[in-house]
């Protein structure tokens, strides 16, 4: 789904097809879609999850980064902590692959560097140290041998197996610093790899995570009350590199001007409960607003006649001013009579019967996340060790 999908639908249903002496330009009905999926987002957001990494005896961090700075987070959803039994996960290679040049064309002129990590059941580490290698003319494809392979199993008792399934390479553009998904070796034993990737193939590959995740997933997954907005203790300066309020939860301050600060959450977590060290991760899910543009949506395909409604809702809601100055006529001989008033309340009508069933789809719709979501229940005084019944 397109925003030139939702125009064209909004002026099928507003009987207003393109032309010359259109009611509304492509600018009127983008503000009001624009408005629809502002409203539609307060019932059903975007939820979207990262994971982030502890910080030694914390319980307030700073809300993460979104998935597109265009969208910001607009409130957390629940939180996973922790997301993997402490000590199973892996750590990553500690050395890159060989590099080698062959004969090819696709890959530029320049330097080129790349990474490998190790691929669990439970997700997958961060990737090992750089390594680096400078394209000639007609040289231009990659060897990469001596692949870092994952170790053996890891057997925790009474937990069950860590195993490496396979690893993922990862490589910059040409002269660039940002890795992508160059290949996934969907095993722990190949240790060659012929790279004759062009950079455009390589521009929207997703990137290495920031967080390793290769541990045993605990089940069932711990969800944890949070209080949001919320500094309850001095994160700013609780750790002695200067707190951990930077992005991500990186070491930082997070102190902005007069009168601002980072947004945080505070897990309420018991004094046994928090992270003893960096190794452990919780998962975040947070609401943004949802995107509709000439790129994509994230909007289901299901809810997109909601959004056409809502469009169609406020383009006649606006449509009130420029009717608003009509006007009655009668001439002198009380013969002829012109009287257009009514054309306003026509359409004032007709935007609140819209409006009237929008927002009845809202609410349906509403009333479906709400049953699909689960619900921490917590009755008067709940005593410190409770969790553990």
């Amino acid at each position: 789904m397109l925003l030139s999908d939702v125009e064209n639908a909004c002026r099928l249903d507003l009987f207003d097809p393109a032309g010359a002496s259109q009611r509304w330009s492509n600018a009127d009905l983008d503000r009001a879609i624009d408005k629809a999926v502002e409203r539609y987002t307060q019932y059903y957001p975007n939820i979207a999850m990262v994971d982030m990494q502890t910080q030694p005896f914390q319980r307030t961090y700073p809300y993460p980064a979104s998935w597109n700075p265009a969208y910001p987070v607009l409130w957390l959803e629940r939180i996973l902590y922790p997301l993997q039994v402490y000590g199973s996960a892996f750590a990553s290679p500690t050395a890159g692959p060989g590099l080698s040049l062959t004969s090819g064309t696709n890959l530029g002129l320049g330097v080129y560097k790349y990474a490998v990590s190790l691929l669990t059941q439970g997700g997958e580490t961060t990737p090992g140290p750089l390594v680096q290698i400078t394209t000639t003319s007609s040289y231009q494809a990659v060897n990469l041998a001596s692949i870092p392979l994952g170790p053996l199993a890891q057997v925790l008792p009474a937990v069950g197996t860590n195993t490496v399934i396979g690893r993922n390479i990862y490589r910059t553009l040409v002269g660039g610093s940002t890795l992508y998904l160059l290949a996934t070796l969907a095993d722990n034993t190949t240790t060659s790899y012929l790279d004759t990737a062009s950079d455009a193939s390589l521009a929207n590959m997703p990137q290495p995570p920031l967080v390793n995740t290769s541990g045993i997933m605990l089940w069932p997954p711990m969800e944890r009350a949070f209080a949001e907005y919320s500094n309850l203790y001095d994160s700013s300066t609780a750790l002695a590199a200067g707190g951990n309020l930077g992005s991500m939860g990186a070491v930082g301050s997070g102190q902005g001007a007069t009168g601002t600060s980072t947004p945080t959450f505070t897990l309420k977590l018991d004094n046994s409960e928090l992270p003893k060290d960096n190794t452990l991760t919780m998962r975040v899910f947070y609401a943004t607003r949802h995107q509709l543009d000439s790129q994509g949506s994230t909007i289901p395909e299901i809810h997109r006649d909601i959004i056409v409604l809502g469009a169609c809702a406020y383009a006649l809601e606006a449509y009130q001013t420029p009717t608003n100055d009509n006007f009655a006529f009668q001439d002198g001989s009380v013969r002829d009579h012109l009287d257009d008033t009514a054309i306003p309340g026509a359409w004032l009508r007709a935007s609140q019967n819209k409006m009237t069933q929008f927002q009845q789809r809202l609410e349906v719709i509403k009333r479906q996340r709400d049953y699909a979501s689960s619900a921490i229940a917590q009755w008067g005084q709940v005593q410190r060790y409770w969790w553990r019944i």
